[in-house]
């Protein structure tokens, strides 16, 4: 049988081909003249109905004609299910490794791989959309024109190959509209239902409860306006008012609301001593005696010394001992009845001073027994900054002023804060007494 001598095949040579009938000599030269006919080869396909029997016959006689045992060299080229499988990644091992190796030279299989590959990568969105019971327009029309492109475009460029891609794709699409059939089954439907009840009323909104009810406050036992703001001390030994106070300063002030006393500072011990007659029988005229300082402690470390005249005196002389009675000051003869010492003296220290007064050629001198000797204190400078630092920072609060005055001695600038402190609370017993409290500290020093 001269096949070549034919211009193509009759009907009963492409039977015979398909069902695997004929002779191994008419099978290599169908074969050789499908390999240079197209539309030969496009009947047969048809004929088959897929191209895996002809992949099979033609792998069958070249293989045994040519001898070859290797599994990936029987067959020219992939079938339908290495070529799905390959592209869903499902194939593994031996069967794997031919593929691929196949590939590597068949342009035509790997044209096959990529359509196959760009299909499933078009329709996959449609596959996994999910799809609701809303009244919408059948997509079908569309789909099938999209899967209608893609095998059209598949055949174009391998017509010979392509029946395995198509029969994977349609595999894919009935899947996939199978999916979609079985959602749109087990979607309930929700129904609506209005009951014609009418609605139930509303509860009542409870009232709130009622907020417990806060202790009444303790009756208050003393007040004083100082500060910008009001002291208050209730029955309970709570005080109030002087919360910009630092604790020391507040703990001070409670108890002088509390007990309305002023303690002798101790910075005030040793400057005042009573008068001895065993120290003299000389009598002096009361005109001439020192008046400022005396039994005091002082501020500032240049003291002024003041005394009171004696008639007929043409000169006056001040000296200033320590407390062993060693004379540190002396000053130039007087005319005036005061003087401030041109030296700092040095603070924290008791000081005693003494004038004479030259009148005739004679010298008397004030005090002399039996009066007591004319002693004061400069403040220590620890207690100078304190003080410094809390007339700056509370100006206002004159009872806490005139009690840390007290406190370290300065009896003089205690008193003047505390008459600010009764201007600001006419009538107040406390101020009051604090006052009275004060002078009588002072009448003790002269």
């Amino acid at each position: 049988m001269i096949i070549n001598l034919i211009e193509h095949l009759t009907q009963k040579q492409v039977e015979d081909y398909c069902r695997q009938q004929l002779r191994v000599a008419d099978l290599l030269a169908v074969s050789d003249h499908l390999g240079e006919c197209e539309a030969c080869r496009r009947q047969l396909e048809y004929a088959m109905n897929g191209d895996a029997a002809l992949f099979a016959l033609r792998a069958e006689v070249f293989g045994e004609a040519a001898g070859i045992s290797s599994p990936h060299l029987m067959r020219s080229h992939l079938t339908t299910e290495q070529t799905a499988g390959y592209v869903d990644r499902n194939l593994s091992g031996e069967e794997l490794q031919m593929v691929a190796d196949h590939l590597t030279g068949c342009e035509q299989c790997v044209l096959a791989v990529d359509d196959l590959h760009a299909f499933r990568n078009e329709i996959a969105p449609t596959l996994e959309r999910e799809y609701h019971p809303a009244p919408v327009t059948s997509p079908t029309a569309g789909w099938w024109q999209r899967t209608v492109a893609s095998l059209s475009a598949l055949f174009r460029r391998s017509p010979g190959l392509s029946f395995g891609a198509v029969l994977a794709i349609l595999l894919l699409a009935v899947t996939g509209w199978l999916v979609w059939q079985a959602s749109r089954e087990r979607e309930p439907k929700q129904e609506m239902v209005v009951s014609p009840s009418s609605p139930s009323p509303r509860p009542a909104p409870s009232s709130p409860p009622a907020p417990p009810s806060a202790p009444a406050p303790a009756p208050v036992i003393a007040q004083l306006n100082d500060g910008g703001g009001r002291l208050t001390l209730d029955q309970e030994g709570k005080f109030s008012g002087a919360d910009d106070l630092p604790p020391g300063y507040r703990s001070m002030l409670k108890e002088a609301f509390a007990t309305r006393r002023i303690e002798r500072s101790p910075q005030l011990k040793g400057l005042v001593r009573p008068s001895s007659p065993l120290m003299g029988t000389e009598k002096q005229g009361s005109e001439f005696s020192v008046i400022d300082p005396t039994g005091i402690v002082l501020m500032t470390d240049h003291p002024t010394f003041r005394w009171s005249p004696m008639k007929g005196a043409t000169a006056y002389i001040v000296e200033v001992y320590d407390s062993k009675f060693n004379l540190l000051v002396t000053s130039p003869q007087l005319t005036n009845n005061s003087w401030m010492a041109p030296q700092a003296l040095a603070r924290g220290k008791g000081y005693a001073w003494q004038v004479k007064a030259v009148k005739d050629g004679q010298e008397f001198t004030s005090p002399r027994p039996p009066a007591p000797q004319a002693k004061f204190r400069i403040l220590d400078q620890a207690i100078a900054n304190e003080l410094t630092r809390a007339r700056r920072a509370y100006p206002s609060s004159h009872l806490a002023l005139g009690l840390l005055y007290a406190k370290a001695g300065l009896l003089k600038e205690a008193e003047r804060e505390l008459r600010l402190l009764e201007k600001a609370n006419p009538g107040s017993e406390i101020a009051r007494t604090l006052i009275s409290q004060i002078q009588a500290l002072q009448r003790r020093s002269k």
